[in-house]
């Protein structure tokens, strides 16, 4: 008995030993299987939603290959072989030393399918960009603008021309007479200092505005496109619209554009280097006072010179012996020009006297016109007493604020007059190129085009043209030449001076693109100038206007092109 239960016991433990032995080796192929295929730590598992499918340790699954760039893998932890529940786990749960089976399943990741794209917003129509310029905003918005309340704007521009026109001719024209008869100057004296500056007055606010406000430098294609319109264009309408022709004498011709040339020269240096130094500023200003102090000595130097002309046509002068034949011959040759020249003259002096009366009634009517003041009194006709209520919101203004010099108990305020006139050039010049960046930025045309059109309305063609029609050429034209001067030696050093200032003498920018250019075509402009006024015989008639502004539109059409 004893010995049957020996040998099953025996048996017993030999099997227990095998069980032992297979358990062993199974347990250690588990353990070498997950050391081998442990997910990185860092990977959730935990958050899975699909059902995981379990099988027993030993089978063997292969992944398939899907098209998903990621895949998801399901964990399933066997903490204990004799265990029968299996139990998810998370990365965070492995510990070095335990024994762990792991079984994966294959899963397919399906990515989230991308939102549906939204349509992008309808465009809205660009608004017209800002032109240069430091301006109130506006009542009316483009577009009210563009839906016609633009009409009040053109309304303006036009109603503020007629406010400049009655400033010139009631009280600047005026004032610029007394001023020449106080002061015992001639016209072209006068019209090349008191009249160049008082047309440059607003330009000059401008600069102003443009250094301190609108932080602007000025370029030197502004400088010449200014000098560009007042010798063709404000000299060629100022021919246009003279009653008479009208005669000219070279030596103011030859003064004015003598100082602009070395005026010009000298601010062609100082824009070499792109900045203006205080120095420098000082050195044109201190030009312009001696352009002053010339003009008070002008009557005496002009004799000066004229004689030392004089003197050098005797120095030069000839003699020659000819032989007889060539006497006779030279004497027909010069009784034939002289002959020619007499018709000539004789031709001019009929067309002269058939014009002089006509001039001489025009002449009477204009000396009564400027000898009547203003006057607020109603007039009798309906067309006067609608012109008076049209021009009365103007009329009024002017008549409180402004002496008017044609009465005789006001000549003595003839500087208020003067000064005052400045000040309403510049309101309304503001005014003007206001409405009209208005105009530019609702109808959609370049800087360029809105500088031509306020130029347009500028006092400086309105004060010369009324100083044409009243005879007075040497005027007219020196206060062209005399306002590019000014503008040169005082609108725009000035302004850089004041700026160099108050920032502890610093530098000023400027912009000097296109210098060549502008230096070549301001010279060939004054001399093409000079010349087209010597072959009309120092007379500015219909010719002469006509060819100025047609050489200004020529400039103004390649200066387009070349943009």
């Amino acid at each position: 008995m004893f010995g049957k239960m020996n040998c099953s016991t025996g048996k017993r433990l030999k099997l227990s030993w095998v069980v032992f032995l297979l358990s062993g080796g199974f347990l250690y192929q588990l353990t070498t299987s997950a050391r081998l295929y442990r997910p990185p730590i860092g990977e959730d598992h935990s958050s899975a939603e699909a059902p995981v499918l379990e099988e027993p340790a030993t089978a063997t699954h292969e992944l398939e290959p899907t098209d998903q760039t990621a895949c998801k893998v399901h964990v399933v932890k066997h903490p204990d072989t004799t265990t029968s529940d299996l139990k998810a786990s998370t990365p965070t749960e492995f510990p070095p030393l335990t024994t762990t089976n792991w079984t994966f399943v294959p899963c397919i990741y399906l990515a989230p399918e991308p939102p549906p794209e939204t349509p992008p917003p309808a465009p809205v129509p660009p608004e017209a960009p800002h032109i240069r310029g430091e301006y109130p905003e506006d009542v009316f918005t483009i577009a009210d603008r563009r839906r016609g309340w633009v009409t009040l704007h053109i309304f303006g521009m036009i109603y503020t021309f007629v406010s400049l026109a009655i400033v010139c001719d009631a009280f600047f024209v005026p004032a610029l007479g007394v001023i020449t008869d106080k002061l015992a100057i001639s016209d072209d004296v006068a019209g090349a200092t008191f009249m160049a500056a008082g047309i440059s007055a607003p330009k000059f606010f401008a600069y102003i505005v443009g250094v301190f406000i609108a932080h602007s430098n000025v370029g030197i294609g502004t400088i010449v496109g200014s000098a560009v319109f007042n010798i063709l264009f404000v000299i060629g309408i100022c021919a246009l619209f003279s009653w008479k022709v009208l005669h000219l004498t070279w030596w103011p011709l030859f003064r004015d554009v003598s100082f602009y040339i070395l005026a010009f020269i000298l601010l062609i240096i100082f824009f070499l280097d792109n900045v203006i130094m205080w120095w420098e500023s000082m050195t044109l200003v201190a030009s312009y006072c001696l352009y002053v102090i010339f003009m008070k000595f002008n009557v005496q130097l002009e004799l000066a010179f004229k004689s030392q002309i004089h003197k050098q046509k005797n120095i030069v002068k000839i003699h020659a012996v000819e032989e007889p034949d060539k006497v006779g011959m030279s004497a027909r040759e010069s009784g034939s020009k002289d002959s020619d020249r007499n018709d000539e003259d004789e031709k001019d002096k009929n067309s002269e006297d058939s014009s002089e009366n006509y001039e001489n009634e025009v002449t009477v009517k204009e000396e009564e016109n400027e000898d009547k003041p203003l006057s607020l009194e109603w007039p009798d006709t309906r067309r006067k007493q609608a012109t008076y209520l049209f021009l009365l919101p103007i009329v009024f203004p002017l008549w409180l604020t402004v002496p008017d010099v044609r009465r005789q108990k006001s000549r003595k305020f003839f500087m208020v007059t003067f000064l005052g006139s400045i000040l309403w050039f510049a309101v309304f010049s503001y005014l003007i190129v206001w409405w009209a960046h208005r105009i530019g930025e609702t109808i959609g045309v370049s800087h360029q085009t809105l500088v031509i059109l306020a130029s347009l309305f500028h006092p400086g063609l309105i004060t010369s043209a009324i100083v044409a029609r009243k005879g007075r050429g040497n005027m007219a034209v020196s206060g062209s030449l005399g306002s590019n001067i000014f503008d040169i030696t005082v609108g725009l050093p000035v302004p850089w001076l004041l700026l160099s200032s108050i920032h502890s003498l610093a530098p000023v920018a400027v912009s000097s693109n296109g210098l060549l250019h502008a230096v070549t075509l301001l010279l060939l402009l004054l001399l093409l100038f000079v010349v087209i006024i010597a072959s009309c015989k120092w007379r500015m008639n219909k010719m002469l206007g006509c060819i100025m502004v047609l050489l200004y539109f020529i400039f103004l059409l390649f200066h387009f092109m070349v943009q």
